[in-house]
């Protein structure tokens, strides 16, 4: 079994320690609202034709690729008068029947939040996600900047957010807050990338369920020996209620890179120093707009999720900064006595060099100024059904799509078939808040799961 990064082991270990005191701190508030629930998994899934790649003009294609999984998957979350907070997690250990040597680890999935008030005026907000699986598994948090599918399934993806919010006024609020991210990638020959970024906004109350936001990110992003880029990014953005259980959120602004690359320049390009095949540190300054929209309607038994966002963003496996484009969408619903469950997602990304004098130094492509790097988009179909007092059966049907441009992201275009049995383990009886969902109202009702 291929072993994931250093620093992916760190964030696992964290990760566990976490845990048990989550559980120790929370359990004996009995003045606040604890919710539990913790089911275990068994299930199979056929990963299709993921091993087709292409070697020059020619494609490769394997047979299907059959994966056996076994794990837990526990949600948490508590709430007092001045603390919230709500975690899930899911560990899972996977194994190919036919070539389990190559196919076969743990996987961990993370969603943390949490919001508490140090004061009357200061508030503070966490939110941390973290992936990591060595199989191919190509699962990934909604809100990374881009979805890339390796060659091979050894990765990490890990985001921590944390925010300061200080309430100078009834409707004036100065917000201060640091995030960081790191993207690895393990045999497969991707770049890893890790970033780093403060922030500096205010928030205005214009009036009840109305809001707008100012806002100024200044970072860098390192992708080690072969070089970084420094970005600074301003935006303003504008909330609403939309009746009782609907929300939306459009934000506007502008980004500028300042970013070094070290590449092996072609014979013959001209203003280029040193000989074919010495590497040289390349500069370059870059700038253009980014926005995004969000939309979100919730209700008891039916919720979607609409955002679409163009950024700049560290560059998912480029090793360089790139211009990310990515939409996704979700529609769940619950019926037959709140017992089945079905759900339709989709989300699409695309990649593009920030800098087009960058993009074609040391390479053979023709993409021009705007031509992608790489494109990705994936739609999953699932259905959930509760039955007896404690099981629940889970299947459904996901198409990957992928086009690449620049080595060595590989061309997929395969189907994914998954079964899961899942048996309730423990229960406080009502369903978890989400993290997402921390701070904003709720319309569920009691649930047994």
């Amino acid at each position: 079994m291929r072993r994931l990064p250093a620093s992916g082991s760190r964030g696992v270990k964290r990760m566990a320690a976490l845990l048990p005191l989550l559980i120790l701190v929370a359990a004996p508030a009995m003045a606040g609202e604890f919710r539990l629930f913790l089911e275990g998994e068994a299930g199979v899934r056929n990963d299709g034709q993921y091993s087709q790649g292409s070697q020059g003009d020619r494609l490769l294609q394997t047979g299907d690729q059959a994966v056996g999984r076994a794990g837990l998957n526990l949600q948490l979350s508590y709430h007092r008068e001045r603390l919230d907070f709500a975690m899930g997690y899911s560990p899972a250990y996977e194994r190919g029947f036919d070539h389990p040597q190559q196919l076969s680890g743990l996987t961990h999935r993370l969603d943390f939040g949490l919001m508490g008030d140090l004061s009357r005026q200061l508030k503070l907000s966490v939110r941390e996600l973290l992936f990591s699986s060595p199989t191919r598994d190509l699962y990934a948090p909604a809100q990374a900047d881009a979805n890339v599918a390796p060659r091979q399934g050894d990765q990490l993806v890990h985001n921590l957010n944390v925010e300061l919010d200080d309430a100078v006024s009834r409707r004036v609020a100065i917000r201060a807050g640091v995030s960081q991210g790191v993207r690895m990638y393990r045999g497969s020959g991707l770049a890893d990338s890790r970033e780093l970024l403060g922030r500096l906004g205010a928030s205005f109350e214009l009036e009840r369920g109305r809001q707008a936001e100012l806002s100024a990110d200044a970072g860098r992003y390192d992708y080690g020996d072969l070089g970084d880029a420094s970005v600074r990014t301003v935006g303003v953005a504008w909330a609403t209620g939309l009746g009782k259980s609907s929300r939306l959120r459009l934000e506007g602004g502008a980004y500028s890179v300042d970013s070094r690359r070290r590449v092996q320049p072609l014979p013959g390009q001209p203003g280029q120093p040193g000989q074919p095949g010495e590497p040289v540190l390349a500069s370059s300054s870059d700038h253009g707009w980014r926005g995004g929209l969000q939309l979100a309607r919730d209700q008891r038994l039916f919720h979607w999720t609409l955002g679409l966002s163009h950024d700049v963003s560290p560059g998912a496996g480029l090793g360089r900064a790139a211009k990310a484009d990515s939409a996704f969408l979700g529609l769940s619903t619950t019926s037959v006595g709140r017992r089945l469950t079905l759900a339709l997602d989709a989300n699409g990304s695309r990649q593009r060099d920030v800098s087009s004098r960058l993009g074609t130094i040391g390479t053979n492509n023709q993409l021009g100024t705007d031509g992608a790097l790489t494109e990705y988009a994936a739609g999953t179909a699932s259905a959930s059904w509760s039955f007896g007092p404690a099981f629940r059966v889970l299947g459904g049907y996901s198409r990957i799509w992928q086009r690449s441009r620049v080595e060595p992201f590989p061309n997929l275009s395969y189907g994914r078939y998954f079964l899961n049995l899942a048996f309730r383990i423990f229960s406080t009886g009502e369903t978890p808040r989400l993290p997402e969902r921390l701070g904003e109202p709720t319309h569920e009702e009691p649930d047994a799961q």
